[in-house]
């Protein structure tokens, strides 16, 4: 009686881009994201004005009112009063004072915890803004406030509820989206923010902050072509973000599109001259892929940030390559002090000291970098030479082997991505069973990528093999559970084979790894629908109409519901 859902075309799961090719990405500037206080304001400014504050002292106009008939109207406009002032404390006050009179005005108590939260009391905002909410479900810019309140005070999973709830009242708010895949950006749910932003059925302009979420969760998720195009949009109708300009920039570093990336920073650059985050960012793009005139930008850095730890980590390499040991030696005494937790500069450190022939320094370096989660198995070989040299022959020869080891694993993996490429274009000239043979393979190359064996599992179900296809579903969720895609597609299995509870607990497990996975929450709604668990299957229906309140599926499912209830 009730439809399943496998899995879409566009909600395949992407391959994490390799550590090794993320080390720029990792290290770009940390503007690129915006900070959760830089975004609370702008959510601000979009349902109120800026946060300041004054003496609250009451308009003559006003003054005559309140002494002869204080009533919650009068306290109302004196709230509105010092709020066109942006004078929030005070205009907390006089709305608490107009609550105290008329304490069921939803729009009273709105007022009073947006001014709460305007003064810098998200603490004391939340509980009015709940109460104004709970008086009026309606109102869309209670909700904004709430959410914003609850993200400064950490509480995410609550305030990703409040965004959602705004949605399901206007499913094109501004705030809400930016909000709600930032805190999904934040979560790692990078298949989420890709469904919530890229749904095909919205008409809506998205905004720079959406851009630029969408951007980073398909870099996240290995889809660069995809980011590059999303981040190029976003820069085209915002050109002077900096952010954007960044972000997009390392997407094309990571494709190799290296004048491509330097030619944005470099206009980045024009339009903000001064920026230093994004000067470094353009030196360190010259400087990692040897393009351009690094060394005049590296100095002319180093007499602008003296004493920025990049900079002169970045001077060192360049006069490391040229020969200048003593230079590059002063700069990263300086370079760690100032950031010691940085594995490139640590590594960088040991290969300067290497060639000086201070050996146990330099052994001390390389095991910081290791220490540290360097993504470069050359690190290894760097420390075996130094421990060699020092005469500790069996722990250089252990260090070797893990070099071998994972110089292996790396090969591996470089095998296995060229594979998959193939089979992936395998896959949409419809030979699904020469593709099935390319994943095997890339899968025997590299054992331990979820997403390989997804993909198997899909190739296979295309070639009508279903004991291949849960064989390879089975040994994705084995190397990660959280891969939502393979949890929702074996309980699509599950049900079909007409195990429902079984089938109830892969889709539970897809929605714990991915809340915002419409698909898994219209199936498990199904399933408990089938199980004539009414209550649970509209809770979980109607999880999934506030993710998308116009999702076809969804709609249609909750009607099936409606219905057989009315049967029985």
């Amino acid at each position: 009686m009730f439809t399943f859902s496998s899995i879409q075309i566009g909600e395949l799961p992407q391959m994490e881009v390799p550590g090794a090719l993320l080390i720029l990405a990792s290290r770009r500037s940390v503007r690129t994201c915006f900070t959760r206080a830089a975004f609370l304001a702008s959510v601000l400014l979009l349902i109120t004005a800026s946060i300041a504050g004054a003496t609250c002292v009451v308009p003559a106009s006003l003054r005559a009112r309140l002494q002869s008939k204080p009533t919650a109207e009068a306290y109302a406009a004196l709230g509105a009063s010092f709020g066109s002032q942006k004078n929030f404390t005070c205009a907390a006050d006089a709305y608490a004072k107009a609550v105290k009179l008329q304490p069921d005005s939803a729009s009273l108590l709105y007022l009073l915890g947006l001014s709460l939260f305007s003064a810098g009391q998200p603490q004391n905002a939340t509980e009015p803004l709940r109460n104004a909410i709970r008086l009026a479900p309606g109102n869309a810019k209670a909700h904004l406030a709430l959410a914003a309140a609850l993200d400064q005070l950490d509480q995410i999973e609550d305030a990703e509820s409040e965004w959602r709830a705004a949605l399901t009242l206007d499913p094109d708010s501004t705030p809400a989206l930016d909000g709600l895949s930032r805190d999904l950006i934040e979560d790692r749910d990078y298949a989420s923010v890709i469904a919530l932003l890229e749904n095909p059925a919205r008409k809506r302009v998205r905004s720079a902050l959406q851009l630029l979420n969408l951007g980073m969760a398909y870099i996240k998720s290995g889809q660069l072509d995809q980011a590059s195009k999303v981040l190029h949009e976003g820069l085209n109708a915002s050109p002077d973000s900096l952010p954007l300009a960044d972000e997009l920039s390392v997407v094309l570093v990571l494709q190799k599109r290296l004048n491509e990336a330097v030619s944005v920073l470099e206009s980045a650059i024009e339009r903000h001259p001064k920026d230093q985050d994004t000067q470094i960012l353009y030196l360190r793009a010259l400087v990692t892929n040897h393009v351009g005139n690094p060394q005049q930008v590296a100095q002319k850095l180093l007499v602008a940030y003296p004493h920025n730890w990049e900079v002169l980590y970045l001077n060192a390499v360049l006069e490391f390559e040229d020969g200048r040991l003593r230079q590059a030696r002063a700069h990263l005494v300086e370079s760690v002090s100032l950031n010691p937790n940085n594995a490139q500069s640590r590594r960088q450190f040991g290969l300067v000291l290497m060639q000086l022939q201070e050996l146990p320094l330099a052994k001390q370096q390389f095991q910081q970098a290791i220490a540290l989660g360097i993504p470069d198995s050359e690190v290894y070989l760097n420390l075996a030479t130094v421990l060699k040299q020092l005469g500790e022959t069996d722990t250089a020869k252990e260090q070797l082997d893990r070099y071998r080891q994972l110089k292996k694993a790396e090969s591996g993996r470089g095998q296995a991505a060229g594979k998959a490429e193939q089979a992936d274009q395998l896959m949409a000239s419809g030979d699904a069973a020469q593709a099935a043979a390319l994943y095997r393979e890339a899968l025997a190359s590299d054992p331990d990528e979820a997403v390989l064996a997804y993909k198997l599992s899909r190739a296979l179900d295309k070639a009508n093999d279903p004991a291949g296809q849960k064989a390879a579903l089975l040994r994705a969720i084995e190397i990660n559970p959280n891969l939502a895609e393979a949890q929702n597609e074996l309980g699509y299995l599950a049900n079909r084979s007409g195990d429902e509870h079984q089938a109830e607990s892969y889709f539970r497990a897809a929605i714990h790894a991915s809340p915002s996975y419409i698909v898994a929450w219209v199936n498990l709604a199904a399933t408990l629908a089938s199980q004539a668990k009414w209550q649970d299957a509209n809770d979980a229906l109607k999880r999934a109409l506030a993710i998308n309140s116009t999702d076809p599926t969804a709609r249609e499912l909750g009607q099936a519901i409606a219905a057989a209830q009315a049967q029985k």
